[in-house]
């Protein structure tokens, strides 16, 4: 498997020396993105590195050059709480409790002029006549609730014609806006394969420029999010899911990990990948985002109707994967018997969503009868 990908990492790289996505056929004056790097949550120190390479991307490519929205400087560090030792008595513990209450409330008094500078700047950069000069967006590993003036002109702005990209945690911003998350197609809901780990992926359309450069089934470290159940199939064509049969942990539901969707006039490309450094640095990668970035723009067409079929298909391998694993039933033989089925008739999958989608409400424990359900499905004549 590793020379396979060594295989595909210089094929991809010769490939991207004699013309990417905008070569002879992009014509067209580079595109003006607004990237967006601030978070109010978790912040990734992988921005850092993913700033100057898709700046590289957009000069070397000719498709597009960045303007960026950054975290203001000069921001006071934040208190961190306190940890009890073990030989901490319950009366010094209250007053370490208190000290950091204190703390808190007094840099929230003196974060407010960090915070008025980042919604000025939100106002400034997402008003109707800046975003008028931009031809796209692009939310790199963005978290949590960003200070955007109106949430829903920016929105309305998109379905006008505009591209949105996201980068791995761009599903981690917005949480409680279901109109954001329908957008971009989902919301994190944790990270069982963390970043560490070396994880398998399926492409479920090779030819689709957009996953191209992939392998059909590779392995790869990242790390890679679930999302949880405003997560809509019908709204995406995903190009690139978990591999879950191959991967670890095996949980009963489907990942997908790049997706292109139409919204209004606009287009949406999303990609989990991106936690990681050495990620941003690699040449499939980069052509990854590319192609992602030069289909949103418009720059070539390819297809982007929904694929909830495909999903769905994948979706039962990853809980026969699952079931498998607790069970120790053959996952082969099942996988197989449910392939057969899905060849024969595409929606029976679909029909199975509501079954699969009861297995996430249960704890690990007391997933076994759900999974038994499942199996005599599958095997039922």
């Amino acid at each position: 498997m590793r020379a396979l990908l060594l295989y595909f990492v210089s094929a991809a790289v010769v490939s991207w020396a004699f013309g990417g996505p905008a070569a002879a056929e992009e014509t067209q004056k580079p595109a003006r993105l607004l990237v967006v790097t601030v978070t109010t949550g978790f912040r990734h120190a992988s921005i850092g590195t993913a700033e100057p390479v898709l700046e590289e991307l957009g000069r070397s490519t000719g498709l597009f050059h960045c303007d960026h929205l950054r975290m203001p400087t000069g921001r006071l560090p934040q208190p961190k709480p306190p940890k009890r030792a073990k030989d901490t008595s319950e009366e010094e513990w209250l007053k370490q409790e208190a000290d950091f209450k204190r703390a808190q409330e007094k840099f929230r008094l003196d974060d407010e002029p960090w915070q008025n500078s980042l919604k000025a700047e939100f106002e400034r950069v997402f008003s109707a006549e800046s975003l008028r000069s931009f031809d796209g967006v692009i939310f790199l590993s963005t978290t949590g609730d960003l200070p955007v003036p109106d949430l829903t002109a920016f929105l309305d702005w998109i379905r006008s014609g505009k591209a949105f990209i996201g980068f791995h945690a761009a599903t981690d911003t917005f949480k409680s806006s279901d109109a954001y998350c329908d957008m971009i197609g989902g919301h994190f809901a944790g990270h069982p394969w963390n970043a560490g780990g070396e994880h398998a992926f399926v492409v479920h359309e090779p030819q689709h420029r957009v996953v191209a450069m992939f392998p059909e089934r590779f392995r790869w470290k990242d790390e890679i999010y679930q999302y949880d159940l405003r997560y809509k199939p019908e709204n995406l064509r995903v190009l690139l899911s978990l591999d879950m049969q191959a991967s670890t942990p095996k949980e009963p539901l489907h990942v997908p990990v790049a997706w292109v969707r139409d919204y209004g006039k606009g287009r949406v490309f999303a990609t989990n990948f991106g936690h990681n450094d050495a990620t941003w640095r690699e040449p499939m990668f980069q052509k990854h985002m590319a192609e992602g970035i030069a289909w949103a723009l418009g720059r070539f067409d390819a297809p982007a109707t929904p694929n909830p079929e495909v999903q769905a298909a994948e979706y039962l391998r990853s809980v026969v994967a699952a079931a498998a694993a607790a069970t120790r039933a053959d996952a082969d033989a099942v996988r197989a018997k449910a392939d057969a089925k899905i060849v024969k008739d595409a929606a029976w999958a679909v029909g199975l969503r509501p079954m699969l989608l009861e297995i996430r409400g249960l704890k690990p424990d007391e997933r076994a009868a759900a999974y038994a359900k499942v199996i005599a499905e599958i095997e039922r004549p």
